[in-house]
């Protein structure tokens, strides 16, 4: 038979381990509730940054970045001389626009050589490019729509950062009965200045009515552009249109 003391001893091991027992539940359960409040938390802040996604403004599609960053270029300063052309990107860079679509990527981003710079959108054959023109000198006419529409184009395999063109200008030149005006135009494409260019074809298409256009698509894409209407030889600007290109 064990002594009182033996006895004691057992008790006391016996409670020790049960305690130990109900001390690792409790910590079992004090470490589940934290973990559930953890993840309440958790799930309540998700919930918030989906309302805040919700109210954000969709994400621009990359023609809508390429118009933005268009807008900028053509607000700041470029940084080249009037000889030279920006490569774009990150790091400023200028090369001659002779060296743009000429087959050789002269640009470290190779930009000057990419598809979108050498695509022929802005002077395929059939391609037209219209708008409301506003006349501000050379002759008193009222705001009236113009349309080029190029009709032949010439790339030498020479001189590929330049493609020949002809064309037909033709606008309305009497609002009151409506009558349209055309004449042909011959100029070339500008892939670095990224530019139309267009002068009458011939002296008998110099009339009153008869100017060179000038197209510039810096919008950021091939279906918009700023246009001027002006004097060949002063290359004075009589007028203005946005012109878009179908």
């Amino acid at each position: 038979m064990k002594s009182p003391v033996a006895l004691l001893l057992v008790a006391a091991a016996v409670v020790s381990a049960v305690d130990r027992k109900k001390a690792r539940e409790n910590v079992h359960d004090y470490r589940v509730k934290s973990q559930n409040l953890h993840i309440d938390a958790l799930e309540h802040e998700i919930e918030e940054l989906e309302e805040e996604y919700e109210k954000l403004t969709p994400i621009p599609d990359k023609e809508e970045v390429k118009r933005l960053k268009a807008r900028v270029r053509n607000l700041e300063d470029d940084g080249c001389d009037d000889h030279h052309v920006q490569c774009g990107g990150d790091v400023p860079e200028c090369i001659s626009p002779l060296f743009v679509c000429d087959g050789h990527k002269d640009c470290k981003n190779g930009n000057d050589e990419s598809e979108y710079t050498c695509s022929d959108r802005p002077y395929h054959v059939g391609s037209t490019i219209s708008g409301i023109t506003s006349w501000t000198d050379c002759i008193t006419h009222l705001p009236h729509i113009t349309v080029v529409t190029i009709t032949a184009n010439h790339q030498p395999e020479a001189y590929t950062s330049r493609v020949f063109v002809r064309g037909v200008v033709s606008f309305e030149v009497d609002e009151h009965s409506h009558l349209v005006t055309s004449y042909s135009v011959k100029g070339y494409w500008n892939p670095g200045r990224r530019a139309l260019v267009l002068i009458p074809d011939n002296e008998r298409e110099k009339s009153v009515y008869a100017h060179a256009v000038v197209c510039k698509f810096n919008l950021g894409s091939h279906d918009e552009a700023d246009c001027t209407i002006g004097t060949v030889a002063s290359k004075h600007v009589c007028a203005t249109f946005r012109g878009a290109r179908t």
